[in-house]
């Protein structure tokens, strides 16, 4: 196994980034499909520091870790966090990561039973911690290798949110925490439509077990231009939407990225 197939080591360099508050979100299942060795490690990193009239700081990085044992037995660990401060104020601060584990019962067809555990904040959607617990099935509908696949993830996760006390119109709000039961519809994607274009596509739904009028939606899709093996252009656009938010000035949110990944 040569250094290739030991370490994936992605630098992303992001030439525009246009962003809104986020709702603590892992996705872990779209590398899936490119852990197929025994060890993978999944870097993405991005800084950015202004001095002047303005002053702004910024760090953002994601990582994980995937490893197979057996060929049947998938384990993922990722951490994600999102740092913003304009003019000494911090106004984003996203920390999450996650524990996956994915058992393949079918592997030619890449039927797998998964369980997580997840832990996580978000400064601009006031959630001081959100405690994630449970699993699913996921299957593969359409297996072609040459064109893509269309999986989808059936599931439910225990779900615990603590939110701080706040001020909104004039009204002082205590804080609070919320214990939900979760379930989970998922669907991933990803379509080749030549050796150059790609466009792969991630939606998690989350629905209160005992309101389904209450749901979360977050929807991903990245469109890749491959240069090369080593080279990759990309557009990235993902919203997150919520039908009853707890914080009630928390409003929906998009996130449009475009920018360059190379491998080494």
């Amino acid at each position: 196994m040569n250094i290739k197939h030991i370490l994936s080591f992605i630098i992303t360099a992001f030439f525009f980034n246009f962003s809104s508050s986020s709702q603590t979100v892992i996705n872990t299942e779209s590398n899936l499909n490119k852990i197929d060795s025994t060890f993978h490690l999944f870097i993405d990193g991005m800084g950015d520091y202004k001095k002047g009239n303005l002053d702004f700081f910024m760090i953002k990085s994601n990582l994980t870790v995937g490893s197979r044992v057996k060929g049947k037995n998938l384990l993922r660990l990722t951490f994600s966090n999102n740092y913003q401060k304009f003019n000494g104020n911090a106004f984003k601060n996203n920390i999450s990561g996650q524990f996956r584990y994915n058992y393949f019962y079918n592997v030619e067809k890449h039927h797998s039973i998964f369980s997580f555990i997840q832990i996580g904040k978000s400064m601009r959607s006031l959630i001081n911690r959100r405690f994630l617990a449970g699993g699913g099935v996921r299957k593969r509908i359409t297996p072609s290798k040459n064109t893509g696949y269309f999986d989808i993830a059936l599931g439910g996760f225990y779900e615990n949110e603590s939110y701080p006390s706040y001020k909104f119109q004039e009204v002082e709000f205590t804080p609070k925490t919320y214990n939900n039961l979760r379930l989970t519809l998922n669907v991933f994607t990803r379509l080749k439509f030549n050796t150059h274009w790609n466009l792969v596509t991630v939606m998690y739904s989350q629905w209160k077990s005992s309101r389904l009028k209450n749901y979360r939606i977050f929807f991903d899709t990245t469109l890749n231009y491959i240069i090369s093996k080593r080279a990759t252009i990309f557009l990235k656009f993902n919203a997150r939407v919520q039908s009853e938010p707890y914080i009630p000035f928390i409003t929906n949110e998009t996130d449009t990225l475009i920018g360059f990944r190379v491998n080494i």
